[in-house]
């Protein structure tokens, strides 16, 4: 009989504790039936504060979260308040028990980052971030196997508003540079979208002899996230022939190191994923030379040749005649150069 009256005073206990509905959690829930969900999420944190929850808990205030965030959002689409509340819910979600819970969190959620990246005239940081919402709601989706379509739906819907509102200006800069630059800023946020492919494949054709350094030319900070190789490299002159490509390729380094250049290195990927190596390893690498007389010397900027490796200093260039060959099927993609220090990528378009 001991035995018995333990076992059943554990299991009140327990039921006590994540059964029972506690005065806030209770003052909580009405809250949230009234519409009030600023004090709801009070109450539930208090709720939480001290321990007293039910099974039903963190359901109801993620459903406060959520909604006090879509009130927000009608209110100051920009507003703080809003990633704070979808923080929270986002936390919230490993304890969440019903699926309408998290439909209701991830498409909100998603809604509420179409619309921040439907705004006219917004930075590129809240860009990020309003697809970060998307990409957010989508892997809650994915991970619960509830409103997967409809998330994938609104990003599409993101995607294009965001590409038909800023295509047609990034494709009517004049300076190739910076088209290209407000090309990948929206494949960035719509890498699938066939128009934006369509430009940036044009113009990456077209800015084969570039180094797409961008600074002042922008107009506005450069971005990390596109302005992102170490190494810059452009082909001032090339051949691409059926089975091989070849020509000069230059490199600009900004990783802050001098180093070595080891041609071995250069490889050209295609655009499904295959790699063949260069062949070559002669050209010339810019270096300082101390010239003129005897007391009156002076540093110049020269062109020094080399065989086999050379000498790369940071923010001078080195120049490599290169030459790959490949087998039918290949399309190229891209040339890719990396080290210890960093990576570059030259995109040629087809």
């Amino acid at each position: 009989m001991k035995k018995f009256f333990l076992a059943a005073l554990a299991v009140s206990v327990t039921f006590a504790l994540t059964g029972c509905k506690g005065t806030n959690e209770k003052r909580g829930d009405e809250h949230l039936q009234e519409g009030r969900f600023r004090n709801a999420i009070n109450s539930y944190l208090e709720a939480k504060k001290k321990g007293s929850m039910s099974d039903e808990f963190y359901d109801n205030f993620t459903l406060a979260l959520v909604r006090a965030a879509e009130i927000e959002a009608k209110k100051d689409l920009n507003s703080d308040l809003i990633n704070g509340y979808f923080e929270k819910a986002s936390v919230n979600m490993p304890e969440v028990k019903k699926d309408e819970v998290v439909e209701e969190y991830v498409t909100k959620l998603a809604t509420v980052g179409k619309q921040q990246a439907a705004q006219d005239g917004i930075d590129y940081a809240t860009v990020i971030n309003a697809f970060a919402k998307i990409d957010t709601a989508l892997a809650a989706a994915q991970a619960r196997h509830v409103a997967e379509g409809t998330v994938k739906a609104i990003r599409t819907e993101a995607e294009n508003a965001y590409v038909a509102r800023n295509l047609s200006d990034a494709k009517a800069e004049s300076d190739p540079v910076v088209c290209e630059y407000q090309l990948m800023k929206l494949a960035e946020m719509a890498p699938e979208n066939a128009d934006v492919k369509a430009a940036l494949n044009k113009s990456r054709v077209g800015t084969r002899g570039y180094f797409l350094i961008f600074g002042e030319q922008i107009g506005e900070p450069v971005n990390r996230r596109i302005d992102k190789w170490g190494y810059v490299m452009a082909f001032p002159t090339i051949k691409i022939a059926p089975g091989s490509l070849s020509g000069e390729l230059q490199f600009w380094a900004s990783t802050g190191n001098n180093t070595e250049l080891d041609p071995s290195k250069i490889k050209l990927v295609s655009t499904d994923g295959q790699e063949v190596f260069a062949k070559g390893n002669s050209g010339w690498c810019e270096a300082e030379v101390l010239v003129g007389k005897k007391g009156d010397e002076k540093i110049e900027k020269q062109k020094k040749s080399f065989k086999g490796k050379g000498k790369l200093m940071n923010e001078f260039q080195c120049s490599v005649n290169v030459s790959f060959s490949y087998g039918k099927g290949f399309v190229p993609d891209y040339v890719e150069y990396k080290d210890e220090y960093g990576v570059g990528r030259k995109y040629l378009g087809q």
